[in-house]
This record gives C-alpha cells, sequence and structure tokens, in this order.
C-alpha cells in the first residue's frame, strides 16, 4: 500500500516495507538541491532518514552522525554513496537516481515520519496555481521556498521589471510586468555584525532606497573580503584592510561573489552565497541561493531597478 506524508505522524518511527520505503524516499523533492549549502531546504527529518540509510549500508561502512544536520559529513556520505553504486553526476545531492537506489536501501530501516506540509522542499517544488497561494501556504519570514512562474520568467526581456528586496521578511521578489515571478529566501546586512579579528560589533545593515544594477559580472571576487595565505597557510580571514600582518610572500584570496550583480559604488550587491539564512548576517551584500542567483543573473540587465524597503 502505497503510503502518503500527510499520514506519517501518528506514529514517530516506523519499519518501512520495501514498497512503503520507496514512496517515502521518492515523495521528497530533490534533497539539499544541486547548490553548494549548509542551510539544506529539507527538514531535520529528512535529512535524518537520509544519513540512517547510508549508515545501514553496510557496503559503505559509514558511521555518521544521524543528527539531521546537513554538512560536509553528510555530503561526503553521499558522495561515496553514488561512487560506489556508480550513479552520475556524482555530486552529493540527491537526485531522482540516488532517492530510487536509497529507498530500495531503506528496507527494513527504522525511518522517521515526516509530514508532506512540513517538507519546505516540497514547499518550493509545488506548483503553486498562483503567487497568492503561495504566499497562503509558505511563511516568508521563515521558509526557504523559493516561488517560480516560469511562463512570466520567460517573458523578463521583453517586459517591464525590477526588483524588490524586504529587509524586515528577507526576502527577495523579482516583478514582471508587475506581477511576482520569482520569490526567494535572502540575507541581507547584519545590523551589529561581529568582526573576528577585531573583536567589534559594526553596523553593516543594507541600505534602503532605489537603486540599479551597475554591473554584473558572472564570476567575481571580492577585492575587500577573504583570505589571507602566507606560504600556502591561511593566517586571516575577513577585511584586508584591516589585516596588521606582514605581506611579505602573503597572497590574498577574495570571497567568491558568483553571479555579481552590483549596486552601488560602495561595494553592495546581489550574488550567489552558500550562507542563506533567514535573519540578515552580511556585511551589506544581499544573497541568494545559488540557483535564484543564476536565474536573477540571466534575466535582469544592467539599469534594472532595485528597490530595498523595511
Amino acid at each position: 500500500m502505497k503510503h502518503h506524508f500527510f499520514k506519517f505522524l501518528l506514529i514517530p518511527f516506523v519499519t518501512l516495507s520495501m514498497a512503503s520505503a520507496q514512496s517515502h524516499f521518492t515523495s521528497y523533492a530533490d534533497m539539499c538541491t544541486k547548490t553548494k549549502t549548509d542551510s539544506c531546504p529539507n527538514y531535520s527529518d529528512e535529512v535524518r532518514n537520509l544519513q540512517r540509510v547510508l549508515n545501514a549500508d553496510k557496503n559503505l561502512g559509514l558511521h555518521i552522525k544521524e543528527d539531521g544536520k546537513w554538512g560536509k559529513e553528510t555530503h561526503t556520505a553521499v558522495v561515496k554513496f553514488q561512487e560506489y553504486y556508480h550513479i552520475s553526476p556524482t555530486k552529493g545531492y540527491v537526485g531522482p537516481k540516488t532517492k530510487r537506489l536509497l529507498a530500495k536501501k531503506a528496507k527494513g530501516v527504522k525511518l522517521t515520519k515526516v509530514a508532506k506540509h512540513h517538507s519546505p522542499s516540497l514547499s518550493a517544488k509545488k506548483c503553486y496555481s498562483c503567487y497568492a497561494d503561495f504566499r497562503k501556504h509558505v511563511n516568508p519570514r521563515k521558509s526557504y521556498a523559493v516561488f517560480k512562474d516560469n511562463k512570466l520568467l520567460a517573458q523578463a526581456k521583453h517586459k517591464p521589471t525590477y526588483i524588490k528586496v524586504d529587509v524586515s521578511e528577507q526576502r527577495l521578489r523579482f516583478y514582471v510586468d508587475g506581477k511576482v515571478a520569482l520569490d526567494s529566501p535572502c540575507t541581507t546586512g547584519a545590523k551589529h555584525k561581529f568582526e573576528p579579528n577585531t573583536k567589534i560589533y559594526r553596523d553593516k545593515r543594507t541600505p534602503m532606497g532605489t537603486f540599479r544594477v551597475k554591473e554584473k559580472i558572472a564570476n567575481k571576487r571580492s577585492t575587500i573580503f577573504g583570505d589571507i595565505y602566507v606560504n600556502g597557510k591561511k593566517v586571516y580571514h575577513g577585511d584586508r584592510r584591516k589585516y596588521r600582518g606582514s605581506w611579505k610572500n602573503a597572497k590574498f584570496v577574495g570571497a567568491s561573489l558568483k553571479h555579481w550583480m552590483r549596486l552601488t559604488s560602495s561595494g553592495i550587491g546581489l550574488h550567489a552565497s552558500k550562507y542563506v539564512k533567514r535573519y540578515p548576517g552580511t556585511n551589506g551584500c544581499i544573497r541568494l541561493p545559488y540557483s535564484v542567483a543564476h536565474t536573477l543573473f540571466a534575466k535582469v540587465d544592467k539599469g534594472t531597478k532595485v528597490k530595498i524597503v523595511r
């Protein structure tokens, strides 16, 4: 009998049959996505189930923490699983091929029942009938869900467009012909940003107002923030202007700002990041999930209006 997620709240744990295990894993949206991110959009119970099945596979000999947290250890374990079973691409995220095999390997493994309506990954993948439906089912302040209207996005080069960043909700919305074509979580500047090197908290809030996209660079690196290496060893992380060590034999490597869209001459812009949180935390820039930044970069032009509001 095929089980559905809304029934999975009745008992905390259950030993799944082959059929129900297949329904369980294959009902998840692609887990932890194709983006390089520490903040996996799947809920912890889904990640914990993944960890349990990986540990239960005796062919792998894994002993990863079953804590429901996505990170380097779990990512590496998924890569090992994909390599062992010759799953391509071997990227460490759980796509359709990996999910199907995980479902087979889940036979006899105790898995957590996951409520369908609790899954942010499913919310992100659901085909909402309209944007109002998305707003009705998603908490914009907490959710990592992304709304995309592909029909509207396809018209972006031929219709009026602008971007609106809502700092209070930590959401970015891309409008095409006056309608929301894209709604995504973002991370803006922190009110009190701690500098580990100077031990000082500074106001790094993203400026409010209306701006224009001044520059677009697909693979930009910061000229200010990054890491400093001396003879190949990292000795500093942060603002290079505040580095007080010797520059002899030192090399600065700027932080990656992929899909960079500059808004101000002082270095504020939109860019992709693996650190998109649900609270302000940047040095002033606006971080976006990789897939969102990729889409936005392709759809906006220099001169596109960007409104930043609270």
